[in-house]
């Protein structure tokens, strides 16, 4: 553990390795139930229900009242309604390139043939960003989103590139974004009420007064929310990298999350040919992961383990992810990726890899 400067950031990430540790030897031995889930959904439930009983009482003010005053409270009541409302809705990145799936029938086979491993349906669309990740998100109310970041993409190697398909596809096929609507939902419709109640620089100090407990009181129902919350998104990504394992591989699993250690040397890497324009971003890439060997991965490993942990991280530590799998029956390739489809697949999307390198290569360039 680094040094820290306070007392609560040292009982901060030791309470938080106590719990990842706790969390991992669970998954490990096979068990699914998460008491923090419970808790979470038990908290952000009176959040959303709110507005539904601010609607509801309006309402009857509306159909029963029989005076000005009580169509003025159910006039207040609606306003009200529509100021708290739960905000579930996530925005589409306007910078994700979609795929046309008529361009990429390889690509889409082998996500289709990953989600019936799973046993999930298949995302809808299937996006490609710059980012040095890949997500799943939601797309309507039953839809799903693929998103695959173009520098961890080409990154990987076939086998890397099954298990992190398998890795996205779990949390699909677990339940996971539509827990995660759920309670970011309530989180995002309680931060919207933080701001509600925060008034701006030239109000009273009576104003100061008056909205300050009820906002503090917010702020720490949203605290504890994304304590809780963070506890069990740990566990719904260590049973996502049991699905990559078991999609991929164990040993494509484990090497596609050391790649993870050494994200900061890939974006020096893609940085530095972008700034000197001498080679192209994604072999700059390649090469940095081709120079990844044994030695450095068990360095990159050690240096993990040194990173401050928090009790509100959404991911367990890698070191952590890397012990779970390490730790459980080694498991064989259910999908198999041979060369000749990954380079298919590779030159389907390479229209969209090229756009996004040229996106980062700018933000490269030209960031502020």
């Amino acid at each position: 553990m680094p040094p820290t400067t306070t007392f609560a950031q040292r009982l901060d990430a030791r309470v938080a390795e106590a719990v990842d540790r706790r969390v991992v030897d669970r998954v490990a031995s096979g068990g699914r139930r998460s008491l923090a889930l419970a808790l979470v959904v038990a908290l952000v439930t009176p959040v959303h229900l709110l507005s539904v009983a601010l609607l509801l009482g309006a309402g009857a003010l509306l159909v029963r009242g029989d005076g000005w005053w009580q169509w003025s409270i159910a006039a207040f009541l609606l306003l009200l309604a529509w100021v708290t409302r739960p905000h579930l809705v996530h925005r589409m990145d306007p910078d994700v390139l979609w795929v046309d799936p008529a361009d990429a029938p390889t690509l889409v086979a082998l996500v289709e043939e990953v989600s019936a491993l799973a046993g999930c349906r298949p995302p809808a669309r299937i996006g490609v960003d710059a980012d040095l990740n890949a997500s799943v998100g939601p797309l309507g109310i039953r839809s799903r989103r693929l998103v695959l970041g173009a520098p961890l993409w080409v990154a990987l190697g076939p086998q890397e590139r099954v298990a992190l398909l398998g890795h996205e596809i779990g949390h699909i096929a677990h339940g996971d974004l539509l827990g995660g609507q759920y309670v970011g939902g309530a989180c995002r419709t309680l931060d919207h009420w933080v701001h509600l109640m925060a008034p701006d620089e030239w109000d009273s100090l009576v104003v100061h007064a008056v909205f300050a407990p009820p906002r503090w009181l917010v702020q720490g129902y949203l605290r504890l929310l994304l304590a809780l919350n963070s506890t069990a998104s740990r566990r719904q990504e260590l049973h996502a990298d049991v699905a990559s394992a078991l999609t991929g591989g164990t040993a494509a699993a484990v090497s596609g999350l050391e790649m993870l250690l050494i994200t900061d040397g890939i974006d020096v890497a893609a940085n530095r040919a972008a700034i000197a324009r001498d080679v192209d971003l994604a072999t700059a890439i390649r090469e940095r992961v081709t120079a990844f060997g044994a030695a450095q991965r068990a360095s990159a490993r050690e240096q993990g383990r040194e990173d401050r942990r928090s009790i509100d991280a959404t991911h367990p530590p890698t070191t952590d992810r890397l012990r779970l799998l390490e730790s459980i029956e080694p498991s064989p390739a259910a999908v198999v990726l041979d060369g000749d489809r990954n380079r298919r697949i590779d030159a389907e999307i390479s229209r969209h890899l090229e756009k996004a390198f040229r996106e980062l290569g700018e933000h490269y360039r030209y960031v502020h």
